[in-house]
């Protein structure tokens, strides 16, 4: 008896569809793609000024336009996201009739227009009253929507892509952005996180600098890179809490893992501080978290935890030297008892001798050198100390590229004492003025330390890097 059933059920259903591709797909014109088809509403998005959608879950949100910008007034206390209200006007303002089903039907129960499953009302410059959308159910096909015009009896149908566009809850028009901070001020972060040592950042014109645990350069990109992960992070869904709390209660933050969180971010604009708590993990994607400055528990990106818990060494800065091998003007290098300084210089190129000019006579030869005066110099690299000659150009190249992108593998809390000293002082930028920075670096065994002024233990380095730009200098410099 109960297969019986099923099966009538089954050819219903079937029955349906069928009525459904004979009297609507099967009749439309092969040409119909080509040919325009009726708006809905003839209204511009730019002049739409209010907007009342009642989403399909049942909640609804009303919109306003103040001057150019959007506010949710209903519910309270909403910052509006534009970009959603954009894709609601937008879609009203070409919202086509795909095909019409019936002019003046008996009932519209059929099509989930009684009751309505989701309508947008709007109101436009000059419009005295709303306009409202009103859409049912998919068509049994799923490309399509029932829709009507609410005081019209036609059903029509749009297409069901819009649904997105159009079904919008009050958290889909919500500002979700997760903090409200100025990006661009951020001049303090802190992080903290469980079984790991809190760390702090300050910046001071274009560098960041850690200053705990401890008191060293910051890797501007990665910690840039977090002030814009939590600046740019955006709430998933809000989670629910006791309505009109002013704070969460001890069992609520228990919930959620926000009691003792997981991670936490805090950034500062001056003497504004503003702090992120993540919780436990919802699911695989998604992670509990509170704005301290707010009653909310909303889900973010589980991957924005990874992104808070770091040790010193990960955001301290790799980079030892700021100069460049096209930014250097000169080059100091002292090991042991050998050094050597390297200068660029200006110098008149060099011309072909001609033996004929050697029988020219003197005016000649004041007028050559007066032409001489106008030839533009060319800079190359000299060896100045400790004696001055010549060096091969592409080699000086290649030692000032391979010292300066010498960078930190890792750090060492103490630095080497002992073992092979190499001193560089590189010169670089404007040559009349130029600045300087001065590295030691030691070789104890096969670990080799570079050692900076103020900053703590070592940074090691590559060592066959370190081989390598020290081969280079002694072959320059004429070192055996």
């Amino acid at each position: 008896m109960r297969g019986g059933k099923s099966l009538i059920v089954m050819l219903g259903v079937a029955a349906a569809l069928g009525a459904y591709i004979y009297f609507v797909e099967l009749k439309r014109d092969p040409s119909d793609t080509a040919e325009k088809k009726d708006k809905v509403f003839t209204v511009e998005s730019g002049k739409i000024e209010e907007l009342e959608i009642r989403a399909a879950s049942g909640e609804t949100t009303t919109l306003k336009k103040q001057g150019d910008n959007w506010q949710i007034v209903s519910p309270a206390g909403l910052d509006v996201d534009p970009t959603e209200v954009t894709s609601v006007t937008s879609a009203l303002e070409t919202l086509e009739m795909q095909t019409t089903l019936a002019d003046n039907p008996t009932s519209v129960a059929q099509y989930g227009l009684e009751p309505v499953r989701l309508s947008v009302g709007f109101r436009a410059a000059g419009d005295a009253a709303m306009r409202r959308l009103q859409i049912g159910k998919k068509t049994p096909t799923g490309g399509d929507l029932y829709a009507r015009v609410e005081g019209q009896t036609k059903v029509f149908l749009i297409s069901a892509y819009l649904e997105d566009s159009l079904n919008k809850t009050p958290f889909n028009l919500r500002d979700k952005t997760v903090m409200k901070i100025d990006r661009v001020g951020v001049d303090m972060v802190a992080l903290e996180g469980q079984g790991s040592p809190a760390l702090a950042f300050q910046r001071k014109d274009s560098e960041w600098r850690l200053t705990k645990p401890i008191d060293a350069r910051a890797d501007f990109s990665a910690v840039d890179n977090i002030v814009g992960k939590v600046a740019q992070a955006k709430m998933k869904a809000l989670e629910p809490t006791a309505a009109d709390a002013k704070e969460l209660t001890p069992a609520e933050l228990k919930k959620f893992g926000l009691d003792k969180p997981q991670a936490t971010a805090t950034l500062g604009v001056g003497s504004t501080r503003a702090t992120l708590a993540l919780g436990n993990k919802k699911d695989e994607t998604s992670i509990y978290a509170r704005d301290l400055a707010r009653p909310l528990v909303f889900t973010v990106e589980a991957s924005l935890l990874e992104d808070f818990k770091h040790k010193a060494a990960d955001l301290r800065k790799k980079d030892l030297f700021e100069f460049r091998s096209f930014t250097a003007v000169g080059l100091d290098l002292t090991m042991g008892k050998d050094s050597a300084t390297f200068a660029k210089v200006k110098e008149a190129p060099e011309k072909p001798k001609d033996d004929k000019d050697k029988d020219k006579d003197k005016e000649k030869d004041k007028d050559k050198a007066k032409a001489d005066e106008s030839v533009v110099p060319v800079e190359k690299w000299k060896l100045t100390k400790p004696t001055t000659k010549d060096v091969d150009q592409p080699k000086v190249a290649d030692l000032l590229t391979t010292i300066s992108n010498l960078r930190a593998d890792t750090f060492a809390d103490k630095a080497a004492t002992g073992g092979e000293e190499l001193v560089v002082v590189a010169r670089f930028g404007d040559a009349a003025k130029p600045q300087t920075e001065r590295i030691i670096f030691r070789k104890s065994g096969g670990t080799v330390h570079a050692i900076v002024a103020g900053e703590p233990g070592a940074a090691v380095v590559s060592t066959s890097d370190f081989d390598k730009a020290v081969a280079l200098f002694k072959e320059l410099a004429g070192i055996k």
